[in-house]
């Protein structure tokens, strides 16, 4: 499992890094009155303007991958943390989301990763080259 997880960390970087990025790209993607329909998100939101939150959010989930890539003790619970306030509190606080199919099947993926990175954090074979 050591020689995947390096591997499953960069992987997940860069699924992240394509899901962070894609709503740029949506007006070229798609017909104006989806791009209407997908700049709904965040409606309901508790937080009036989530951008700098979710700005913090994901400069501490890089942090949290750079940490795992470098083998670091507080990484492991840096992300736990950051998995367990998107899965627990983040739809209650950022309102709702709306996403196509593409959209969809990336967050999709990047789920599978962060699962799978949650297993190798758990291993004994991993947890004990955390430093």
């Amino acid at each position: 499992m050591t020689k995947y997880f390096p591997k499953a960390v960069l992987m997940t970087a860069a699924l992240y890094a394509v899901f962070f990025f894609l709503p740029y790209s949506w007006q070229f993607i798609y017909a104006e009155e989806i791009v209407y329909v997908l700049s709904t998100n965040g409606v309901g939101a508790v937080l009036e303007s989530p951008n700098l939150f979710l700005t913090i959010y994901s400069i501490l989930y890089v942090l949290s991958l750079l940490g795992l890539y470098s083998y670091k003790k507080w990484a492991k619970w840096l992300f736990i943390a950051l998995i367990a306030f998107q899965l627990l509190i983040a739809p209650y606080v950022l309102g709702i989301s709306v996403s196509v199919y593409l959209d969809m099947s990336l967050g999709y993926l990047l789920s599978l990763f962060e699962g799978a990175l949650l297993l190798m954090l758990f291993s004994d074979e991993i947890s004990s080259k955390l430093k």
